[in-house]
C-alpha cells in the first residue's frame, strides 16, 4: 500500500512539473548530431576513457562509444557531450 502512495506521489509530482515521460522515469536519452557529436542524459557516471572508446554507466547498463579522437566537451551529473569521429554508439551487457 505505501509503494501505491508513493508512486501515485510520484506521478503527481511529475505531473505539475510537466517533466517528458522519459525524463520522469531515468530512462537514457542519446541524441547524435551526425557522426562529430553524440549527447547522453540521464547517465550515471564515466567507467572508462580513451581517444578511441568511452564508456558510460547507466541505469541498468552500460553505454560505449567507439571512433576516432573523442573528447568529452559537456560534462555535469546529468548530462555529457562526446565529440570526435563516432563509428559507434552500443549498449554491451
Amino acid at each position: 500500500m505505501k509503494e501505491r502512495k508513493e508512486g501515485a506521489a510520484i506521478r503527481k509530482l511529475v505531473g505539475a512539473l510537466q517533466l517528458p515521460d522519459d525524463l520522469a522515469k531515468g530512462k537514457i536519452l542519446v541524441s547524435m548530431h551526425g557522426q562529430e557529436r553524440v549527447w547522453i542524459e540521464n547517465f550515471k557516471g564515466i567507467s572508462s576513457y580513451s581517444p578511441q572508446e568511452i564508456r558510460l554507466l547507466a541505469r541498468g547498463t552500460c553505454i560505449c562509444i567507439q571512433g576516432e579522437h573523442l573528447e568529452i566537451t559537456t560534462y555535469t551529473k546529468e548530462e555529457i557531450a562526446i565529440e570526435g569521429r563516432i563509428l559507434s554508439l552500443s549498449f554491451p551487457k
